[in-house]
Formats: structure tokens, sequence, C-alpha cells
């Protein structure tokens, strides 16, 4: 009887879509109950609205059991799909227009159990569209969100809460794009934004990240990208790599537990990357840049950081920030007119710089014993000057220079049983 039903509402809606084709036409399906499909065609009806209501369990909007996505191929119009309860599916499609909004909100119960399972599903073909997905309370498995948009002028959201499991992806191609991933209460959760054009802005927020994935791919020009994890990060991996000119990326975990951030941008001018790790034990921090012309920061607060540096370029700028004890900076720049700038502050704590290029310089400090610092130029007109401060005790320094117009200069203050050996040749 249930199926029947079922048949009979997707008959109903199909009949109702037919003739809101002509334009200005409104669909508006309420259900209330379990295991029910809704199916709504809408072609070439210019400013109109569907509006799907599902109210219980183990429903469907517009899938493939329902002869495919929800579907509104028009201009100006607003397909808006509402499910509450858990195990539900909701697909939906907007095409062949410019200005249209879709939205898929699914709200779980925080009661469910393991097989609590809720999928939303919006692609949008076309201009100036706008694609939500919300989904909250969703405890349990298996939940997912997906907003696949393709022209220009796009907006598409995802919000998951309250997360077992769960999944959110938005994908968006072309110029103006703003892509934003937002999923708070974790465990085992993914996040993924990739934009492909110019203009592009994305973002993924991720709270009580415990083994979670967040990832920013952009492929353009002017793109701006940040991927954070807040709260309490543990065993997570946040990752960002943009292709383009005048790129941003930050990445910022908070109470980072062997986590590991990588951030980066190759392949264009003007790019400025920054990572910033707090409360971070053995966690690792990588940012690459290869181009010209771009800022690279890291920062680290915590026990057993790794901090790896890469640039490729000219007048670049290097930075790294270490506040604790056994921590690691790795530094590498290749160009001309370069800069590196490293601060340590704690014991055991370990400096590999290296520069291959002229009119280079390393700036670096150290403060505290039982650390070492390792600094290698290759080049002409290269400037190294390096202080081991405070209780500078059983510090070690080495310093290698190789090219003309070199400058040295070591300081190794308030402490005992200290080397320092400087080679230029």
């Amino acid at each position: 009887m249930q199926a029947r039903k079922s048949l009979i509402a997707i008959a109903v809606l199909a009949a109702v879509s037919g003739v809101a084709s002509a334009g200005n036409g409104t669909v508006t399906s309420f259900q209330n109950g379990t295991e029910n499909n809704a199916y709504v065609d809408q072609v070439g009806a210019i400013n109109s609205t569907v509006t799907v209501s599902q109210v219980g369990a183990k429903n469907e909007v517009g899938t493939s059991a329902t002869g495919g996505a929800l579907r509104q191929a028009s201009s100006d119009s607003t397909l808006s799909v509402y499910q509450t309860n858990f195990y539900n599916t909701a697909l939906g499609s907007q095409t062949g227009g410019v200005h249209n909004t879709g939205t898929i909100t699914q709200t779980g119960k925080t009661v469910n159990a393991s097989d609590a399972f809720q999928q939303g599903k919006l692609t949008q073909n076309g201009s100036w569209n706008t694609g939500t997905i919300t989904q909250t309370a969703n405890t349990g498995k298996s939940n997912f969100a997906t907003v696949n948009q393709t022209g220009d002028g796009n907006t598409a959201k995802t919000l998951q809460e309250y997360n077992s499991n769960a999944n959110a992806s938005v994908t968006q191609a072309n110029n103006n794009n703003t892509g934003t991933v937002t999923q708070q209460y974790g465990t085992t959760v993914t996040g993924t934004v990739k934009q492909t054009g110019n203009q592009n802005v994305g973002g993924i927020i991720q709270a009580n990240a415990t083994s979670s994935t967040a990832s920013v791919t952009q492929d353009g020009d002017r793109n701006k990208a940040s991927a954070n994890q807040t709260t309490f990060t543990f065993d997570s991996t946040a990752t960002i790599a943009q292709n383009g000119n005048d790129n941003t990326g930050s990445v910022w975990q908070s109470n980072s537990w062997s986590s590991k951030a990588d951030l980066t941008q190759k392949g264009g001018n003007f790019n400025e990357g920054k990572i910033t790790q707090s409360g971070d034990t053995y966690s690792r921090a990588t940012l690459t840049q290869n181009g010209n012309n771009n800022d690279g920061k890291i920062s680290q607060t915590g026990i057993s950081a790794h901090a790896t540096l890469s640039q490729d370029g000219n007048y670049n700028t290097g930075s790294v920030t270490q506040s604790g004890y056994s921590n690691t900076v790795t530094a590498s720049q290749t160009g001309n007119y370069n800069d590196i700038v490293a601060t340590q502050t704690g014991r055991n704590s370990r400096l590999d710089a290296d520069q291959d290029g002229t009119s280079n310089k390393i700036n670096s400090a150290q403060a505290g014993f039982y650390s070492d610092a390792y600094l290698t130029q290759a080049g002409n007109n290269n400037v190294i000057d390096l202080a081991q401060t405070g209780s500078a005790s059983y510090n070690v320094a080495r310093v290698t220079q190789t090219g003309n117009y070199l400058t040295s200069n070591v300081t190794q203050t308030g402490g005992s049983n200290n080397n320092v050996v400087i080679n230029q040749r």
C-alpha cells in the first residue's frame, strides 16, 4: 500500500509540473509518513517555485527510484526541499537558466541509531545560482551533502552539525564562485571544496575535527581559500592547493594533536600563504610556493612540531615562528632577493635553512638550550644573522656560505658549552 501511495504522489506532481511549465508556476507537495517518494519536473517554467516537504523517515525526493533528480529547467526559479527525521534522501537539479536558487534542508534526530542516513545532492547549471544544503542533528553514520554548480556568479553552502561520519562537498566551475562547507562536532568528517575559475572564494570550517579531512582546491586567478579546524583537532589533515595568480590561502588548526596542514601555491604570482597551529603536539605544517613575490608564514605553538617552508622565485619572504620545545623548522628558498625569518623559543629545537641565489638573507633566532641551527647559502651578496640567546647552553651553530661578498653574523649569549662553525668559500 505504501508503494502505491508513493506512485500516486509522483504522478500528481508530474502532472502539476507539466501545467507549471508555461511560467510563473507553483508546485507545493507535503507528505507525512514513511517511505514516501516525490518527483517534480519543471521545464521552461520562468519565475516559478517548487516546494517539497516530507515529515517522517526513509523518504525520498527526486531519487533514481522516482525517475532521477527533482528538476527545474527554467530561469528565475526557486527550488526548496524540506525533510525531517532520519534516513532521507533528496536530489535536486536546476539547469538551463539564470538567477536560480536551490535549497535542501534535512533535519534529523539526535537520538538516531547507527542507520541514521541523510543525503542531499543539488546540481545547478547556469549563472547567478545559489545552492544551499543544510543538515542538522545528523548523528549516526553515512551522512552526505553535495552541491555541484557550473556557471558564473554561483554561491554554494553546506552545513552539517552534530555529525558522525559525514561528508560535504562543493564543486564549482567558472568565475565569481563562492563555496563554503561547515561541519561541526565531526568524527570522521570530510569537507571538500573544488573551484575552477577566477575570483573564487572557498572555505571549510570543522569543529572537533577528529580524524577529519578538509581540502580546498582552486584553479584560477585571484582566489581565496581558508580551511579551519578548530576547538580540538586530532589526527586530522587540512590541505589547500591553489594554482593561479593573486591567491591567498590560510590554514588554522587549534589544539592540534598529531595533525597535518599542507598549503601549496604554485604557477602564479602575488600569492600569500599562512599556516597557524596553536596548542599543537606532534603536528606538521608544510607550505610550498612556486612563483614570484609570494609571502609564506608558518606559526606553531606547541611541542614536537615540524614546519617545512619551500619557496621558488624572487623577492619572496618566508617566516616561521615556533613557541615550545623539541620543534623543527626546515626552510628552503631558490631565487634572488629572498628572505627567511625563523624564530624558535624553547629548548631542543632545530633549524635547517637553505638558500640558493643572490642577495638573499637569513634572519634567525633561537632562545633556549640544546638547540641547533644549520644555515646554508649558495650565491653572492648573501647575509646570515643568527642569534642564540637566553639560556643558550649546549647549542650548535653551523653556517656554510659559498660565493662572493658574504656576511655571517652569529651571536651566542647567556650560557655555556656552545659551539659555532662558520665556513665561507
